[in-house]
This record gives structure tokens, C-alpha cells and sequence, in this order.
């Protein structure tokens, strides 16, 4: 499974529980693919942000490099600027999700994207399809999905070309549709900042032997150490 979402710090950290928010500086320097789509959206009837650049984002979480996606519709961010963030446990990001003005019971659904189609996202026309589909799964309050209508929509499309925009609506259409068979095997945390424009940042969930060689491995670092205090 590619681990492209993440920097290694976070992906080990990913194993162990976290139950508080870290405060870090996040710096957001570029769209990872270039030529993403751009598009106009809507939320409860009102139109939120028009001719928005949408993708895959990269950029520095402390002093790693990571990358990200959207999570926050109502403010914007500058690029190159280091802004000071709270990386949130799964649990507050739980909270935080279920709160307006996200959908209820969106966390799961996010972990199920990531699940089913982050290792789709391969170009600009996919990563702005994957952040479309992980804004509606965030804000629509329905049942079912569509980028097109709903509480949350998208319209418009890069340059005025509705047939570029419908592609990737039309992509995350897809992936939506099949969220009711996915697993949930991602851990996401919100990365949310006061006045900026929120993020998030996701891992896979470890699998148990990962968990199993985690524990072998701070065995043998505590019984090399009692060995060295032995020796002394």
C-alpha cells in the first residue's frame, strides 16, 4: 500500500495512541500534480467560493514534508507562508466532524475514500477529483452523493469548460457510489488553524503485524539497555 499521503514521523506515530492535539507549523507550498480543475461551490444554497483550484496539496508539517487535502470550504490560506495548526487526535477529529458545519458521521466516510481510492490519485484530473468527492462526503447532510446537487454541490469547470469540471465530478461520482461496500482503513486527523483554511492529514491504519514487530522491537531496545545497566 502506498504511504504517499504522509511523511514516515506520522505513519509511525500513526501506531500509537493519541489522545491530545499538537500544535505545529504547517506550510502549504504547491498542488503535487498540477493542472488540477477548478470549480464554483455551493453549500445550503449559497454559493461559498467560485473558480477554486481543487487537488492534492504538498507542503511542510513541522519540519517534514507531507501532503494534504482540504477539509474547510469557508476560509482560504497564503502559499509559502508558515502558519501555526493544531493536529488533532482521531477522536477530536471525530468530534470536530460530527459538528457543524460537516455532515454527521462524515469521519467514516473520509476513512472509506482514502480506503478505497487514495492510490487512484495519480494525475490533476484525479486529485481534484478525490478532493471533490472528500468535500461532499464532508458537508452533504444526505444519504446519497453527488457533486452535482445535494445541500453541497459543485458547478462549473477549469476555464468555463463544463466537459473538463464534469470529468472530474463524473470521477468522484464513482468513487462515492462505491463507499457503502468500503472498509474504513485509514486513521484521519484535522489539522484545523484559526482564521486559515483546515486541512488533514491520513495514514493507514496498521496492520496487526505491524503492531506485533513495534512491540519486538522496544523489547529488544529495553533488554539491550538493562544489559548495558547490568554491565555498568
Amino acid at each position: 500500500m502506498k504511504l504517499r499521503s504522509v511523511m514516515t514521523v506520522l505513519a509511525l506515530a500513526a501506531a500509537m495512541p493519541c489522545f491530545a492535539a499538537e500544535d505545529l507549523l504547517v506550510n502549504i507550498t504547491k498542488f503535487k500534480y498540477g493542472g488540477e480543475k477548478t470549480t464554483d461551490i455551493y453549500h445550503d444554497a449559497t454559493k461559498k467560493a467560485t473558480g477554486v483550484p481543487a487537488g492534492e496539496f504538498v507542503g511542510w508539517l513541522g519540519n517534514n514534508s507531507f501532503s494534504t487535502f482540504c477539509t474547510d470550504v469557508y476560509q482560504s490560506f497564503y502559499w509559502n507562508q508558515s502558519s501555526a495548526y493544531s493536529l488533532h487526535s482521531v477522536e477530536e477529529t471525530v468530534g470536530r466532524w460530527d459538528a457543524d458545519p460537516y455532515a454527521k458521521g462524515s469521519y467514516a466516510q473520509v476513512s472509506k475514500l482514502f480506503s478505497a481510492h487514495y492510490n487512484d490519485v495519480v494525475d490533476g484530473l484525479t486529485s481534484s477529483a478525490f478532493q471533490f468527492a472528500l468535500w461532499e462526503v464532508l458537508y452533504e447532510d444526505k444519504s446519497t452523493y453527488d457533486v452535482s446537487s445535494g445541500a453541497f454541490y459543485l458547478s462549473g469547470g477549469t476555464g468555463g469548460d463544463a466537459q473538463v469540471g464534469g470529468t472530474a465530478r463524473n470521477i468522484a461520482n464513482s468513487w462515492l457510489a462505491s463507499l457503502a461496500t468500503a472498509s474504513a482503513d485509514y486513521e484521519v486527523r484535522s489539522l484545523s488553524s484559526t482564521g486559515k483554511q483546515d486541512f488533514l492529514v491520513a495514514t493507514p491504519v496498521p496492520e496487526p503485524q505491524t503492531y506485533a514487530l513495534a512491540l519486538v522491537s522496544l523489547g529488544i531496545v529495553a533488554g539491550y539497555a538493562r544489559r548495558k545497566r547490568d554491565k555498568a
